[in-house]
């Protein structure tokens, strides 16, 4: 049956525009380019955040939540609920969210939008894995899938793989309230200036200068405006905690689906409906970083609604990052992009992901073996040059940031030869 589903899925192949996702490359001017529609194997993510509706600016980082921009890098594998709602002002402890995590239906969820499982009927189809397993197809692999079932089937093979590289980010954003801290070092002044002014009337009667006094009692006065003052100058800070978790799915986990789950309107099974109530799909948690704010943004540059984006974009990168260079697993494969005329190689990566000038990437080839499966083969090394590294952090072209302007961060080669665009690249630690 599973043949079947693969065969009458798949004949849409040839309908299929080679350039969205083939990747193309050519000679222009000494330089060569890969195709800008250029497609590969990303992994998949689900995004949860853990939200404190009791915090200060809750609403506002609610709002710049639910409005951040889409991370290219990923496939977007949502589910309807996004928000957990929680109340303190402290991160929630661990063992909540994995409970929450662990014990929920997300799992199952994240295996049924794969086969976009209807709820209500069990109803379900290839679509998404079907065109998720196309990106980075080779020419060679779609000729192949229109002349025989077994390449139909390695096109699909290709797709139920990556079922198995879906992560949750749970993602517990805390607001850095100075507030307390700032009124603590208001008292300490106002304290200062009680004593000045004290010390003062002493000195006066004294000596008859009133300097002393004049200090302390506008020290005195000057306590009921510094925490604000302070406040605005440090701007508006947050930090996060993030918990990866991925979806436990093997080979065998496919043709399991298959047999006990898969319906359609042509093969229709009410045991296998009745079946999912008991499905019990897991995920593996992974593990979990922390990223504060660190340079701080002056108020008084942008309103505060987008002060805050600034912010909390920027420091939900940092976390993912941290992430990706602990954790090999959930590393990005980006694609070289172009290799100019002075030998550099361009990729479309930058400080968003979190390349400095301490930073090392391999590089990947792409292969299959005799039965479908895809590996990766180093075939080089990278380092990024210092000045020449990409800074597409969120806001940082109308910041007018060093280097915001170019088209890619800039590598050179360590080891390797005869490189080109379409081959990946992946961070490495030394």
């Amino acid at each position: 049956m599973k043949k079947m589903y693969v065969i009458l899925l798949l004949l849409m192949v040839s309908s299929l525009s080679a350039q969205d996702t083939i990747m193309q490359r050519s000679l222009n001017g000494g330089k060569r380019t890969a195709d800008m529609n250029v497609t590969y194997h990303r992994s998949s993510w689900c995004n949860l955040l853990i939200y404190h509706d009791d915090q200060k600016y809750a609403e506002e980082i609610l709002a710049t939540y639910y409005a951040r921009p889409l991370n290219d890098k990923f496939n977007d594998h949502s589910l309807p609920v996004q928000v957990v709602t929680t109340r303190g002002k402290k991160y929630t402890k661990f063992n909540k969210i994995d409970k929450y995590i662990m014990e929920g239906d997300i799992a199952n969820d994240l295996v049924a939008r794969w086969f976009n499982r209807n709820e209500e009927t069990g109803y379900c189809d290839m679509e998404l894995i079907y065109r998720r397993g196309l990106e980075g197809a080779t020419t060679e692999d779609v000729e192949m899938a229109e002349l025989t079932k077994r390449g139909k089937s390695i096109l699909l093979d290709s797709g139920t793989d990556l079922i198995g590289n879906t992560f949750v980010l749970a993602h517990d954003i805390i607001y850095i309230d100075k507030g307390e801290r700032n009124k603590n070092a208001a008292k300490g002044i106002s304290g200062f200036g009680r004593f000045m002014r004290d010390l003062g009337e002493v000195m006066t009667q004294v000596t008859g200068d009133y300097t002393y006094y004049e200090m302390g009692r506008s020290l005195n006065d000057m306590s009921d405006v510094t925490a604000d003052v302070v406040d605005d100058f440090e701007g508006f800070r947050v930090k996060i905690q993030t918990h990866l978790y991925r979806l436990n799915w093997q080979n065998s986990d496919n043709d399991f689906f298959f047999e006990n789950y898969y319906l359609d309107e042509n093969y229709y099974d009410e045991s296998k409906f009745h079946a999912w109530k008991d499905a019990n799909y897991t995920l593996t948690y992974i593990g979990t970083q922390e990223a504060i704010c660190g340079k701080t943004v002056l108020q008084g540059m942008y309103d505060l609604s987008k002060l805050i984006q600034i912010v909390v974009y920027r420091t939900l990168d940092e976390s993912i990052v941290k992430l990706q260079k602990n954790y090999e697993e959930f590393r990005i494969k980006e694609p070289i992009y172009e290799i100019d005329e002075n030998g550099y190689v361009i990729a479309k990566i930058g400080m968003k992901e979190g390349v400095g000038p301490d930073s090392k990437y391999e590089v990947l080839e792409r292969t299959e073996d005799s039965e479908g499966s895809i590996k990766y083969n180093r075939v080089g090394t990278l380092k990024p040059e210092p000045d020449m590294i990409w800074d597409n952090r969120y806001m940082a072209v109308e910041d007018g940031a060093e280097n915001s302007d170019l088209n890619g961060t800039y590598f050179r080669v360590t080891s390797g030869r005869d490189l080109y665009p379409g081959l990946l690249i992946r961070e490495i630690k030394f």
